[in-house]
């Protein structure tokens, strides 16, 4: 009997350790081996994320107003567009002559203070944060050996990466990094020789710059997820963004760390390969996948992600506007990835903060309805939001219903006891073919102030 115990027990051992390094093989630079890689369960569980823009473009901080989305990191580009309204304002404030390099010294960093905005990040109920490590202007935010154009050597004079990772990490948070392929003016990418600070030369831009990059940011810094932008130029082939991401799969499987990429890896690319496919903004045709494919909605509160100085409050989703949005997202299989844009001395701005502190506070009562859930059979239904976990079904109600909450989608237990969530006790609740579910709330009871912009109750449906 024990030799056949300690037989078992070897088989079972040699099973879960078998299983453990398939787990763990090494991933090859092939979309089959690629596309078998798992989007880790923290990322599904965590559904809010704090999305940073900060770099040198945060000191012209300016773009025009009138478009529905401004995007001031764009400045360093759209300062050479004629039929921008940028090049205007450009000459007029600096003068014509005055080049974008000629920003960098100007951005200080002066109040960065990384603690404070991983503490905000969880004040706002976010599980993870991510920031720019190179937006296309080719300024990057760690002391890289390939560029003197880098936070450490001009600028802030100081490792802005090495500081956020710590910072996040100290307060329990996921943390990853923004890279852009491509750059608008470095003579490596684009042939033109032109005055580009920094530079430092090598033959060829993606194996000799932008690759070994990215290498050294996963080696210095194991990020736990990447979102690559600025592959619109040319297709994956170009890019080599197989190779790469197999290498961040097996460095990250060398540590037993959960990692994930986004979707961009080549001209076209969007929506077929990654473990998550971003959207920016606003749907587009062509996302039909995204409610069986994980996703995330990734926007600012104003219309930028890096700051504008002249955002105005008419400019920014309100509260309610932008909880509605979360809710929506999470129902549908989506994650929210909320992006603010640093002043230029590292304060978030005022106007940015308010909504994702109310949604903080909204999440305090109703963080049960939105963390750790899935999507559910039914995703929407009239005023309702579905999402579930174990055992319970929740609907979120993005309107204040009055004596009465109706669905016809649910089918409570009939032992079931429904509670709305930041409201103590349970409701009175009846069930039946003709009319479904409803769900009495008393005249006498108050309305909740700790869920003012969206109403969640838990049934138990198993």
């Amino acid at each position: 009997m024990i030799r056949r115990i300690t037989l078992l027990s070897c088989m079972i051992a040699c099973f879960v350790l078998s299983s453990k390094l398939s787990a763990q093989a090494p991933y090859t630079a092939t979309w089959e081996s690629l596309d078998s890689h798992k989007m880790p369960a923290w990322y599904d569980d965590a559904k809010i994320g704090l999305s940073m823009h900060w770099g040198v473009y945060a000191v012209p901080a300016w773009a025009p107003r009138d478009k529905e989305i401004s995007y001031a990191e764009w400045y360093g580009n759209r300062m050479h567009d004629k039929d921008n309204p940028t090049v205007a304002y450009h000459k007029a404030k600096y003068g014509a002559d005055f080049t974008y390099d000629q920003f960098i010294p100007q951005w200080k960093a002066e109040a960065y203070n990384p603690n404070e905005w991983a503490k905000f990040a969880k004040k706002m109920g976010a599980k993870y944060m991510f920031i720019t490590s190179k937006h296309h202007d080719g300024f990057c935010l760690w002391p890289t050996k390939y560029t003197d154009r880098n936070a450490m050597k001009m600028g802030p004079k100081k490792d802005i990466l090495g500081q956020y990772f710590a910072a996040a990490r100290k307060e329990g948070l996921k943390v990853g990094l923004y890279y852009s392929l491509y750059e608008w003016n470095n003579p490596l990418y684009t042939g033109k020789d032109i005055p580009y600070a920094g530079l430092k030369k090598v033959n060829n831009y993606v194996d000799d710059f932008m690759i070994p990059q990215i290498r050294e940011l996963i080696d210095l810094y194991h990020p736990d997820f990447f979102f690559f932008d600025g592959e619109w130029d040319h297709p994956e082939s170009f890019w080599k963004m197989k190779e790469v991401v197999a290498y961040f799969y097996n460095e990250a499987a060398k540590r037993n760390q959960e990692v994930f990429v986004n979707d961009r890896f080549g001209a076209g690319e969007r929506g077929k390969h990654g473990d998550l496919y971003n959207v920016e903004y606003s749907f587009e045709k062509g996302n039909e996948g995204l409610l069986t494919h994980k996703w995330s909605f990734w926007q600012g509160i104003a219309k930028t992600f890096g700051y504008n100085q002249d955002t105005d409050q008419e400019d920014c989703m309100s509260p309610k506007q932008f909880i509605d949005k979360v809710v929506n997202g999470v129902s549908s299989n989506g994650n929210f990835d909320i992006n603010v844009g640093p002043t230029a001395a590292g304060i978030i701005p005022e106007y940015e903060q308010y909504p994702l502190l109310k949604l903080g506070e909204w999440l305090k009562t109703n963080g049960e309805a939105i963390y750790g859930t899935r999507t559910w059979t039914t995703q929407a239904e009239g005023d309702a939001r579905f999402t579930t976990k174990g055992e319970y079904v929740y609907a979120t109600f993005l309107k204040w219903q009055g004596d009465e909450f109706k669905l016809k989608a649910v089918r409570p237990l009939a032992s079931s006891k429904i509670s709305m969530l930041g409201v103590s006790g349970d409701l009175d609740w009846t069930w039946n073919e003709a009319n479904g579910l409803i769900i009495k709330y008393p005249r006498e009871k108050a309305r909740p102030t700790s869920c003012s912009y969206a109403w969640a109750f838990k049934i138990k449906v198993k």
